[in-house]
């Protein structure tokens, strides 16, 4: 086998969310703290997924979309026919074994009620030819991704942080509390043909 390197730079970003809360039911609720920072990094973690699909470059990732290079598969008859050559597109140019599918909930929903139209008898199983798929709330409708995924890194700079403030605006006066997290990473794509974006309607 033979492989080729090119150097590349992958930005670190530093991705936040927060949300005011007041001192006193951070003080009478000893449970909310715990609750708070929960969402914060589940938040976090849904950005961070966006950001990998979607996401258009500085102070995002550039993430899957946005990387040069990644194969396209045009929408051809229906969704079904459409996925079953983006996985011999996929193969024959890209030279890679699909490990799964990303599909918004409606597309998923429309191939779903599509295979078991079609076939009812069979048992119930989250893939499409032999592909397992995974469903993302957060993905644009007529758009899907098929790849091997392990050819996308994301690079952990610093694990996601909570920290408390009140010197946010007038959260002093007004007795409130900036509740902050954060995380600090990279993405990058080590191989762009082991990527399809599906056109999906």
């Amino acid at each position: 086998g033979t492989m080729t390197f090119a150097r590349m730079t992958a930005l670190v970003e530093t991705i936040a969310v927060w949300l005011p809360v007041t001192k006193r039911a951070m003080a009478d609720a000893a449970q909310l703290r715990g609750i708070i920072n929960q969402e914060l990094r589940d938040a976090l973690n849904e950005e961070i997924e966006d950001m990998i699909l979607e996401g258009s470059g500085t102070p995002q990732f550039a993430g899957i979309a946005g990387t040069t290079g990644i194969l396209t598969q045009a929408f051809a008859t229906d969704l079904l026919t459409t996925s079953r050559k983006a996985i011999t597109n996929l193969k024959t140019n890209g030279n890679e074994k699909p490990t799964a599918f990303v599909l918004s909930p409606s597309d998923w929903e429309g191939l779903e009620l599509a295979l078991f139209s079609a076939a009812p008898y069979l048992p119930y199983q989250k893939s499409l030819w032999r592909v397992p798929v995974v469903e993302y709330f957060g993905l644009t409708a007529k758009t899907g991704y098929l790849a091997n995924w392990k050819k996308a890194v994301l690079w952990d700079r610093e694990q996601a942080s909570i920290s408390i403030s009140d010197s946010h605006a007038d959260f002093f006066v007004r007795n409130l509390l900036a509740v902050l997290g954060e995380v600090r990473a990279a993405f990058g794509v080590i191989k762009p043909k082991a990527f399809v974006k599906i056109t999906t309607a």
